[in-house]
């Protein structure tokens, strides 16, 4: 297998670099040429307005989508819950729950879906919408580790009730392999996902990884609006962005991200293989081997 990755001038392969892989610039009208499938996982996941997240978001794949050679088997788009929103209901999300994605970020990522079903009349295309992805080489749940191994507490807004969906990235890879492969997932649109869990149940499975008792830190949502202010003025004085933002803390308040994968097992055959518990000592090993656990 001949696996290309474009790459920006601003990219950092580092985690890449030892593999068989050909490095070939982001913008090059040839870049995707000879290629079977392609796989978009690029995203700008952390901006500060429409423009920005339409630009990196939609306005790439636009570019993206318009060097794909006709010949291609399969695109692969890789989305997020997030264009779809936080659950209209109790009940987790599937792929007829209408879209009402509320942020940038989801607004920007449904615009790119649009996109993508545009071109199906040229090539066949297929989305994926994960939920929150973890595992090694993840910095978004790298925070939360360090409390509970620290302090020994799970910070979560409200109640340990919220509840959320998780996927690990050796899943995620899975489903997005199935979905490259199966015929009848062309011009299809997919929830893939490890499990939807409570605040509680997450903070149980991450003791039972770490091997130490752990207790949930429920914070006031007023001091989670705080902090979110807080990340937004740290940003826009460093130029660096903040996994506490504006939008995270939004995103926290929500009582559900939940979503059901039933369509992907019905249909590629998908199952996560990993257990919550299992998929967090993996990350937990992982950020102790690199030194930042």
């Amino acid at each position: 297998m001949h696996v290309i990755c474009l790459t920006r001038p601003t990219s950092d392969p580092a985690w890449i670099r030892h593999l068989p892989v050909e490095f070939r610039p982001w913008g090059d009208p040839q870049a995707l040429a000879g290629a079977d499938f392609v796989f978009h996982v690029a995203g700008l996941t952390r901006g500060r307005s429409a423009a920005e997240y339409l630009a990196a978001n939609a306005d790439s794949t636009r570019r993206l989508i318009e060097i794909v050679p006709s010949g291609v088997q399969r695109f692969i788009y890789v989305s997020s819950i997030a264009a779809v929103g936080p659950n209209p209901t109790a009940a987790p999300m599937d792929e007829t729950t209408a879209p009402h994605p509320y942020d940038f970020y989801g607004q920007s990522k449904r615009a790119a879906e649009g996109i993508v079903l545009e071109a199906a009349a040229r090539i066949p295309v297929t989305i994926v919408r994960p939920p929150g992805i973890y595992g090694p080489r993840d910095t978004n749940l790298l925070s939360v580790f360090r409390m509970a191994g620290r302090f020994g507490v799970v910070p979560t807004i409200g109640g340990g009730q919220k509840h959320l969906s998780l996927i690990h990235v050796h899943d995620l890879a899975e489903g997005l392999c199935r979905a490259a492969l199966q015929f009848a997932a062309a011009g299809q649109t997919y929830f893939i996902s490890g499990g939807n869990y409570t605040m509680e149940e997450f903070a149980a499975a991450l003791a039972v990884a770490l091997g130490k008792p752990l207790r949930l830190l429920h914070l006031p949502a007023l001091a989670a609006r705080l902090a979110g202010e807080w990340g937004q003025l740290k940003w826009a004085l460093t130029g660096k962005p903040q996994i506490v933002s504006r939008r995270k803390m939004r995103d926290h308040l929500q009582p559900r991200w939940t979503c059901s994968w039933e369509k992907a097992r019905l249909e590629l055959g998908f199952e996560p293989r990993l257990s919550l518990e299992e998929g967090l000592r993996q990350t937990a090993a992982w950020y102790r081997e690199k030194g930042w656990l």
